[in-house]
């Protein structure tokens, strides 16, 4: 068995080390065959691996933030409101129709959007794992690298994301891409499919997406059938965007959407969500922090020794236009999660650079690649350890809603969440509500309708003009209101928005007095949650004065 274990070990690392290399041998219709089978089978380990890596997970909830946009959204639209005329999104519209449509389909319980979340991570898995290993021919490699992404990445961000829909789109992209540039002669299904990704890609994350086009058309002319290939990735772009325009001229929003998609985030959003890269940080996460910049450092390392490496190969030049657009993708907010995201982008381009470097170290190379993959295996291990291991063992603290029962660990903050849900499942189910300032999980998990046309109101994100129109709608059509006192604590803002410079704008100030006015009658008050009803005092007159 030791002996085993050692021969099984030398041949990961000789993938490694000597990936991109034909053996031009006579035996080589079988190495052929094996190899063919290796990579079956590790890329079904890493599908495995992604799978047990999100089990633990199926039913957790770390807080009440940013999924439910996504989820509240979606249901919105099922109701027949209008997405940016009826209410304010920021984001494309791919994300939302996704969720509604597999709410439509499969149900709004939150088992099947766990179902759903898993599918997209798994797909991302697949992808990536499909990707490095058409980049480096080493399907060890590719192995190696998805699988540590995705136990070091996972932990509390198994959600409903417009991020995770990007990264899925992007990475069938780059495989798509890859397949094109490695074909001998024109590849028209291959480019037309990297465009049709990329569009996608744009439809959920617009800066991702963007330079994710514009890198595929780059790409596209290196080509000798330079005209042809450019053609087929437009094509294959304009697919999806064009489909979602045509969603939003049928429902008249086109002008609405350019103001909350383009105009909005540009004025409101990049400046009070600007923080350091890598911020947030934990000691599991470092190696994810440091492995997009010490990439373009070994990019730039290997560019010196071989001038001619990123441009003779046209793996290269796909793999190192993938790490770059990953770099604006980060911002305006590259904290750990958003550098999670993202981060496939660049595992080609380090599984071509890496065993071209380690080639160069002569004898040292291979204990070298042995320290590599243990280090892997220890960010993996460790990352494990912090954030799966504890969700394994226990205990879990259940809380019952509308939409099933969801866990979380023990804490004092889910025991007010448990209080709050248990109050609200006695309110009237038709009653509408209002969930401020920043809980947009809650509308979903309590299968209540959130009447305003906004989700999130933060200071120096949310505009005068919001305040005044939420606070006229909910005065007119909410019968309760909560109240999640944290979100207005300048210690926790400062905390999250370090770039906010005012906590308590005269805009906010009188909204929230207006609120105190109208919903007078206190039901339900705990450390962090308040739950008002409204009372005899609620007039649109309280609005005025924002």
């Amino acid at each position: 068995m030791a002996g085993d274990h050692g021969h099984v070990t030398l041949e990961f690392v000789s993938l490694l080390l000597t990936s991109g290399r034909s053996t031009g041998s006579a035996t080589a219709p079988t190495q052929n065959g094996g190899r063919l089978g290796a990579d079956r089978l590790l890329l079904l380990a890493t599908l495995v691996c992604t799978v047990l890596a999100c089990a633990p997970f199926f039913r957790y909830v770390l807080w009440l933030g940013d999924e439910g946009i996504v989820l509240s959204g979606a249901e919105k639209i099922l109701r027949g409101e209008r997405i940016y005329r009826d209410f304010f999104e920021f984001l494309p519209p791919g994300s939302f129709l996704i969720g509604a449509a597999w709410i439509q389909l499969i149900g709004p319980s939150f088992a099947s959007i766990r179902v759903l979340a898993i599918g997209v991570i798994v797909a991302c898995a697949g992808l990536t794992y499909v990707a490095i290993r058409q980049a480096s021919r080493s399907p060890g490699l590719a192995a190696l690298l998805t699988i540590t992404w995705v136990v070091q990445s996972q932990g509390s961000w198994m959600v409903i994301s417009h991020h995770w829909f990007a990264t899925a789109a992007s990475m069938a992209s780059a495989a798509a891409l890859f397949s094109a540039l490695t074909t001998g002669g024109t590849a028209p299904t291959a480019l037309r499919l990297a465009g049709f990704f990329a569009g996608i890609a744009a439809m959920m994350t617009p800066v991702q997406g963007a330079f994710l086009c514009l890198a595929a058309l780059g790409l596209a002319a290196t080509r000798p059938d330079r005209r042809r290939a450019v053609v087929g990735v437009v094509g294959g772009v304009a697919i999806f965007p064009l489909a979602m325009l045509a969603y939003l001229g049928a429902t008249d929003a086109i002008g609405a959407a350019f103001y909350d998609i383009i105009v909005f985030p540009a004025q409101h959003y990049a400046d009070v969500n600007a923080v350091r890269y890598g911020a947030f940080t934990e000691p599991h996460s470092v190696a994810a922090m440091l492995f997009l910049p010490l990439t373009l450092v070994l990019t730039a390392a290997a560019a010196i020794l071989d001038r001619q490496l990123l441009w003779r190969d046209p793996r290269c030049r796909a793999a190192l236009a993938l790490a770059l657009v990953a770099v604006p993708s980060v911002f305006p907010r590259p904290d750990i999660s958003h550098i999670n995201f993202v981060l496939p982008l660049a595992f080609p381009l380090f599984a071509i650079v890496t065993p071209h470097l380690l080639r160069g170290l002569g004898p040292v190379r291979r204990p070298v690649g042995l320290a590599l993959i243990a280090l892997a295996v220890v960010v993996a291990g460790y990352a494990a350890y912090k954030k799966i291991v504890p969700i394994v063992l226990g205990p879990l603290r259940e809380v019952s809603t509308a939409r099933g029962v969801f866990v979380a660990t023990p804490s004092p903050w889910i025991d007010v969440v448990a209080a709050l849900v248990a109050e609200i499942e006695r309110t009237p189910p038709a009653d509408g509500f209002f969930f401020y300032p920043y809980s947009p999980m809650l509308p979903y998990l309590t299968a209540r309708e959130h009447v305003a046309p906004i989700d999130i109101m933060i200071p120096g994100y949310t505009t005068p003009e919001q305040y005044r129109a939420v606070c006229l709608r909910v005065v007119r059509d909410a019968r309760w209101i909560v109240i999640d006192r944290s979100w207005t604590n300048p210690l926790m803002l400062k905390a999250v928005y370090p770039n906010m410079r005012i906590f308590d704008p005269p805009e906010m100030r009188e909204f929230e007095a207006a609120m105190r006015l109208a919903f007078d009658q206190v039901v339900h008050a705990s450390p962090v949650f308040e739950l008002r009803r409204r009372g005899a005092n609620a007039s649109e007159r309280s609005c005025w004065r924002i």
